[in-house]
Formats: structure tokens, sequence, C-alpha cells
């Protein structure tokens, strides 16, 4: 191949509708989604957005769900009441043809609600132990009574205890133990009679359909670990109570999460483990404009809302990436690693600002940055990569992955003001023309065989 050159990428034009839907994709300020050729029996219907407004506000927040469904992150947000949280993945899931499924989380929410159970196939039985489960003090052995609520009731948790402890993952009741409480109950199971029923997580994991656990700040944090697992990228979960089996998730299948900030009128929401919401794509949206509220409400009884200007909403324009290219494939290695070595400057920073209370001191939710977020800064300069404007694309991951997690606009701006001036980078040059690149997408194709022939002419430049 000739020797690596130099050259200036084109700026990609700017998508021309905030919303376009097409037979097999949408489009939202840009971000590309796949689209289900036909909805499903759970896909959110279109008259249920019939008045959706689409204000600054509400396309932001659009845009960002719609990011955590392209990199495939599991993504929790934070917002005062009825700002459109779950309404606008609701409205996401509509446009993409997707089965969504939301669950209303509380202090009552135990593992069989959200991961499974074992119960007897005949109906009859099947109520009796359900109705045991559900309420262990009408048992009429104490030894059952005492097994029910060992697995499915939370005790309290003493101050002196540990966090650790205090998180510790709750087990459900394994069928050896669900037989025994039929023993101790009187209730005659014969052993051919005993199944396993998937909880709404695994069902919904396996059907590729979106799950939304909203208020997950009123639940116990010994029922929220138990998604640990399915937490991490490309993440599984493991039914301890069937023998550990593995649950695996279907391609389509997302996570969301949504809760109003913990304390203050928002009575029974507790804060979360900051090493707990680092797990997720945290997005702190905060409250509703004034503006905005208006906006709505003229929009509903007719009102003609005004014309956005398009550099006020956050368009993207993405060009995809091969899985097996690299940054450094483009741009070159040197300019990869300025980058980087300044971003983790700027990341080590953002982590001790944090911890030392310099921003986000009075957030009631804590969070901490750590080495997820360094995953996240990465991919989403690999799915939102942009020729002409990777400085740009370099803010907007900066936003998504660190200010998003900031209340207060001015600790926003401050940490902001630090990124700024610690990384400083030059607007890169891709060091391949698009004949070269296509070339080695060939040659990377004819290695893994995915391709097996081509024509004389090509595998002579291949062998240059």
């Amino acid at each position: 191949m000739s020797e690596k050159m130099s050259f200036e990428a084109p700026v990609a034009e700017r998508p021309k509708e905030p919303i376009e839907v097409l037979k097999r994709k949408i489009k939202i300020l840009g971000v590309d989604l796949p689209r289900s050729p036909e909805p499903g029996p759970q896909t959110p219907s279109s008259e249920q957005f019939e008045n959706f407004s689409q204000d600054e506000f509400s396309l932001d927040l659009l845009q960002k769900i719609a990011k955590a469904a392209a990199l495939d992150q599991p993504q929790l947000i934070e917002g005062e009441a009825a700002v459109g949280k779950s309404h606008t993945i609701e409205y996401l899931a509509n446009l993409c043809n997707r089965e969504v499924y939301r669950m209303s989380l509380n202090g009552q929410t135990d593992t069989t609600d959200l991961i499974g159970k074992w119960i007897p196939r005949t109906e009859t039985l099947r109520k009796k132990m359900e109705d045991l489960l559900k309420n262990p003090e009408t048992c009429k052995s104490a030894e059952a009574r005492e097994l029910i609520e060992s697995r499915t009731r939370i005790k309290p948790v003493s101050e002196k205890e540990s966090a650790p402890e205090k998180e510790k993952p709750k087990i459900g009741l394994t069928r050896e133990e669900m037989e025994t409480i039929a023993m101790h109950e009187g209730i005659e199971v014969p052993e051919s009679e005993w199944a396993w029923q998937n909880g709404d997580i695994p069902k919904q994991m396996e059907s590729g359909a979106w799950s939304v656990l909203d208020e997950v700040n009123t639940c116990e944090p010994q029922i929220l670990v138990r998604l640990n697992a399915l937490l991490e990228k490309g993440g599984q979960m493991v039914l301890h109570e069937d023998g550990s089996r593995i649950i695996k998730r279907h391609k389509n299948f997302r996570l969301f999460a949504t809760v109003n900030p913990p304390g203050g009128r928002y009575k029974g929401r507790v804060p979360l483990s900051a090493e707990w919401i680092s797990r997720w794509n945290y997005q702190n949206v905060g409250d509703l404009p004034k503006e905005i509220r208006a906006l709505r409400l003229m929009t509903a009884e007719g009102v003609t809302p005004p014309e956005i200007e398009p550099e006020k909403l956050p368009y993207v324009a993405p060009e995809s990436m091969e899985k097996e290219e690299t940054l450094s494939d483009i741009y070159g290695q040197e300019w990869v690693k300025d980058l980087f070595l300044k971003y983790a400057e700027f990341a080590v920073m953002a982590r001790d600002m944090v911890r030392k209370g310099d921003v986000a001191k009075d957030q009631p939710q804590l969070f901490d940055y750590d080495q997820r977020d360094d995953g996240r800064f990465r991919e989403y300069l690999r799915q939102f990569r942009e020729p002409g404007r990777m400085r740009d694309v370099i803010k907007e991951a900066l936003e998504y992955c660190f200010y998003n997690k900031i209340s207060d606009p001015k600790d926003r701006q401050k940490l902001k003001d630090k990124a700024e001036a610690l990384i400083k980078v030059q607007e890169p040059k891709e060091v391949l023309p698009t004949e070269e690149k296509n070339m080695q997408k060939l040659l990377r194709a004819l290695k893994a065989g995915m391709i097996s022939d081509l024509p004389e002419d090509l595998m002579g430049k291949l062998g240059e």
C-alpha cells in the first residue's frame, strides 16, 4: 500500500428534521436507531404522543435516551416529577416499534418480582403458595414464616453495618426451600409439579423488549444489586435460585431507570450508593424550565410553537466505524495519545473535585467518576465520530459522560471550564484517504473469511 498521508475530512451535512422516521430506522437529531418492521403488543400506541411537545428540553432528553440506546448502555435518569422521563422513553420505543414494560418499584418490591420464583404448576396450589409468599404472617408454621421472611423481607440495617453488608444481594427462595415451606404448611405438591417462573427482567431480556424501572430509589438496595451483572457491558443475569442458570440478553433489550431527587419533598426516596450509580449512564435532567411549561400548555391548546433555531439543538452527523477499526487507524497514534493523556488528567481532577465537594456538594444523590466513565467516553467518540468536527464531539462526549451528572448549572460550568483548560487538542486530520480506508476494510474482510475472492485489479492493489 502507498505511504500514509493526511487529508482534510469534510464536515458532514446536518440533518434537516429533529425526528426522522424511516422504514428501517429512525433518526433523533441525527442519532440512528434500528426500527422494527411492526409494533408488538406492548409497543406504546402513537395516540399517547399526539401532543408530544418538540421543544428544546424534550428533544434534548429524547436524544439523550436515543444515545443510550445506540450505545447499548443502561441509563438512569434523575429529574423532578412530571418532566417526562418515562414518557419520553416510551415515545422513543413507539418510534422504534419496540415493546416496553414499565415497573414501579417500592419498599415492598422483592426478588420474585424482578427475578422470578418457583411455583406449582397447578393453579390452586400456585395461588396458595403465592399468598404465603406475599403474606408470610398467615403461615401456620413458624419455620415456614421465618424462611419466607429471611428471603423476601428486608431486615432493618444497623448504622454500624458496613456498606457492602447493607447492599449484599438478596437471593430468593430455591426449589428445595419452597418444598420445605409447602411441607411445613401441609400443602402437598408433587415433585413434578414445581416449575420456575421468570420474573419481569428475565422475560424482557429474552424477548428483546425495553424495561423501564420507575423510582428505583424507593426500593431496597439488596434487591437492586441483583441487577449488577446485567449493568455491565453485554451483561447477563444469573438466576441463583434456579441452579445459577444464566439468562442471556436479546440484542434489542435495553434497560432504563428513573428517579426523583432523593429527600426533600419526595418522601421515601433515598440516595443510592455512588458505586451503584456509576454502573449506569447517569443523566440528571433537573426540572422543567418555566418557559417550556408554558409552551407545552400553549401547544396542547392549538398555539403554533415558535420554530427552533437549528443551532440551538444538539444535532449530530456521525460516521460509522468498523468494529475492528481504531481511532489510531483514522487519526494516527500521536493525536490519540495526546487526547487520552489529557482526558485522563481531567477525569482524575473531576473525580477529586466531586470527592472534595468542590462540585455537587449539596446534590442529594451521590455519584462518582471512575473507569466506567472512561469506557463511556471512548464508546461515545467511536459511535458519534464526525469527520471535521472531532473537537466538538469531544466536548459533547464530556457533557454526556461528566457534566450531565451534576444538577447545579454553576457546578457544571466549573467542571466544563476545567475540561476546556486541560483538553486542548488540534482538530485531527484523517491519515488515510477514503480509497485506502476501503482497501483496509477489504483486507480485514479477507483475513476474517467474510469474503473469498476479489477481482484481479483489486487483488493487485491489496498486494501493493
